[in-house]
């Protein structure tokens, strides 16, 4: 199974453009030719800038005002027109390219899988004890990792770049009616889902580091935006 014409990247930006060029020049030029929609809730021209020199065939999307990460999402995901999503946000380091056919072939073979996820699991900031409950599986001859275990409403869904199939974001009605990242993850927990982790992890994370050399009010407007609340502009 081949991502061409199956796939359309998805991706939220917005006050960073030096991480936005980072990221998806990291992803290198074979997937950024792939459809992609973007959407800057900031609506700062340098990242817009950035987006259209680097996706020159890219949707930008421009609602005229803020409306928050949620339904931002919802917007873009409102114009996709293939059957899989690979969503992506402007903070991550992709350190090998040939991981959607994996992920493509993972979604068609499990039906339990809401998402298949990019991140690395060594990327994340876990506790030796908490790490040990990562358990490692195969199907279809994909190997991932379950990370359920470690919660009872994380890994049932994440924003962190992933591969999922549009249907489910039209199961649960759109995320605007939740609000939170962990609220769509419980829910999707509750139906017996799960997000894999593919193995070997295809990114990692870069914002920490990133966001110290930007000024902390547009950080802080930032975080905000991810958590649902209200951003003043400035």
């Amino acid at each position: 199974m081949s991502a061409e014409n199956l796939v359309t990247i998805c991706i939220t930006m917005g006050l960073r453009p030096d991480v936005l060029q980072q990221t998806l020049e990291s992803l290198g030029p074979e997937l950024r030719k792939l459809p992609i929609i973007g959407i800057n809730d900031f609506g700062d021209a340098e990242t817009s800038a950035v987006f259209d020199r680097l996706c020159p065939h890219g949707q930008r999307i421009d609602l005229g005002k803020q409306v928050g990460h949620h339904p931002a999402v919802d917007a873009m995901y409102a114009k996709v027109r293939t059957p899989y999503v690979f969503h992506m946000e402007d903070d991550w380091e992709f350190t090998r390219h040939d991981f959607l056919d994996d992920a493509l072939r993972l979604l068609e073979a499990h039906p339990d899988v809401s998402s298949v996820c990019f991140r690395d699991t060594d990327n994340f900031f876990i506790e030796d004890a908490a790490r040990a409950q990562i358990v490692k599986e195969d199907c279809a001859g994909v190997s991932y990792a379950r990370m359920d275990a470690l919660s009872p409403k994380w890994y049932g869904y994440t924003f962190n770049p992933h591969l999922a199939p549009l249907s489910l974001w039209k199961e649960v009605g759109g995320f605007s009616g939740f609000k939170r990242e962990s609220h769509i993850s419980r829910h999707l927990r509750k139906q017996g889902k799960f997000t894999a982790f593919l193995k070997p992890g295809a990114c990692q994370h870069i914002g920490f580091v990133s966001v110290a050399h930007k000024p902390p009010s547009a950080f802080k407007r930032f975080k905000n935006w991810l958590r649902g609340r209200p951003t003043p502009k400035v």
